[in-house]
């Protein structure tokens, strides 16, 4: 018993630790600048469709001419589904222009806010979406209120 109380007794601080530090994890403002929106134009690399978060690479050229690497994280693969994301949403070899973010300690990463395609597809995350339909649908009740009176 009294060996047991000892192993509880050193693996609980550890164990606390191991939470604490795995939940910081997700923590967004600790490595994107939450106030500052920047916008990059440039040509899909790579569009990885995964959890725990999507990434997408860009070859964005820079006004001299040089092409810089750019990383663009998402939201988990699971949120983007549940957006109507697929695999296909975006494609290696298309232009676009990805609003984002910036990272606090890297110069060419960014989180997502939005993307517009070639075409003028507009891409947004799945919790602006949310909240536009949210806002249209009480919109709408408004409007029908309005015209009952």
């Amino acid at each position: 018993m009294r060996r047991l109380l000892c192993t509880l007794a050193v693996a609980a601080p550890l164990l606390a630790l191991f939470v604490e530090q795995s939940g910081a994890h997700h923590s967004f403002s600790a490595v994107y600048d939450d106030k500052r929106v920047i916008t990059v134009e440039g040509v899909v690399t790579q569009f990885r469709f995964v959890n725990p978060h999507a990434m997408m690479s860009l070859d964005v050229t820079d006004k001299s001419g040089k092409v810089e690497k750019w990383t663009v994280e998402f939201a988990g693969r699971l949120n983007l589904i549940e957006g109507g994301w697929t695999l296909e949403t975006i494609k290696p070899g298309e232009r676009i222009k990805v609003s984002g973010n910036p990272a606090r300690k890297s110069d060419r990463q960014m989180a997502f806010r939005r993307i517009v395609k070639a075409d003028g597809t507009e891409l947004l995350p799945t919790q602006t979406k949310r909240v536009n339909a949210i806002e249209q649908e009480r919109r709408e009740r408004a409007r029908q209120r309005n015209q009952g009176k």
